[in-house]
């Protein structure tokens, strides 16, 4: 059988163990996010990154993997490889002292994995969101965003974790609903607010409260267009030990240096 040319090069290209894919033209691709990359102090540093060889990847299609993601991903904005590294780190800490919270709910798909995670402790998870959508953007920091994007129902999350009595819904505005939790402790957090303001209030909160080990999960820190979370972020950190671990999938983790008291 007679082969065209593309198909010869793709052909080379698998026996070298180079991964021959199309390359995906989405949210990568919108005109304000490739903006957005091209501006500010680190315009250098903003790429698109691929391997060169062939690696271990289960968040294509594992089994263990998909056991637990594929039941909720519907309910999330985020790609397998920041569930992945969301589920992974999540059973990590939930060996931990301490109990577990996300900021910025939507409609409950990453909560309800951390749901399973923790089904078999005595952990409590703290869930905060306004679900009347994002709040005012800084225009300094957030020109991307509006007023209100991106809400979803309280109701509809409650339904969907009716079978974990664990769970304790803070619903309204950060940092109000952070009252009364002055004395938890927390082995993880998962921060996807998106903002400058809202950001660094769950940073000033979460971080002192967070046990040796523990480990606070960014969920967009290194996009273009929510640089007003890698702002926040940034800023609160550059006095402390600890430095925001940026990763591939656009996600940074801060993970809590034992010797620190929590």
């Amino acid at each position: 059988m007679k082969l065209s040319v593309k198909e010869c090069c793709q052909t080379l290209s698998r026996r070298l163990g180079y991964k021959v894919q199309r390359v995906r033209r989405g949210d990568h691709y919108i005109p304000h996010k490739m903006l957005a990359a091209q501006t500010g102090e680190d315009a250098p540093y903003y790429t698109e990154y691929a391997t060169r060889w062939p690696i271990f990847a289960p968040w294509v299609g594992h089994p263990d993997f998909l056991a637990l993601y594929q039941e909720s991903a519907a309910l999330t904005l985020g790609d397998p490889e920041r569930g992945y590294l969301l589920i992974s780190l999540a059973r990590y800490a939930q060996y931990l002292p301490g109990d577990f919270a996300e900021c910025g709910v939507y409609r409950g798909g990453s909560a309800l994995w951390l749901c399973k995670i923790l089904q078999e402790t005595s952990k409590t998870l703290y869930l905060f969101d306004s679900f009347q959508g994002l709040s005012k953007p800084d225009p300094q920091y957030d020109p991307y965003f509006r007023e209100g994007q991106m809400a979803a129902p309280a109701a509809a999350v409650q339904q969907l974790l009716r079978a974990f009595p664990f769970v304790t819904l803070r619903e309204g505005w950060l940092p109000e609903t952070f009252l009364g939790l002055e004395s938890k402790r927390y082995a993880f957090a998962h921060i996807d607010v998106d903002l400058y303001k809202p950001t660094l209030d769950c940073c000033i909160y979460f971080y002192p409260r967070l046990t040796p080990g523990g480990i606070l999960l960014f969920d967009e820190y290194g996009f273009p267009s929510t640089h007003g979370e890698k702002a926040a972020v940034d800023e609160y950190f550059a006095d402390k030990p600890e430095r925001p671990i940026a990763m591939i999938t656009g996600q940074a983790m801060v993970i809590k240096v034992p010797s620190q008291r929590a």
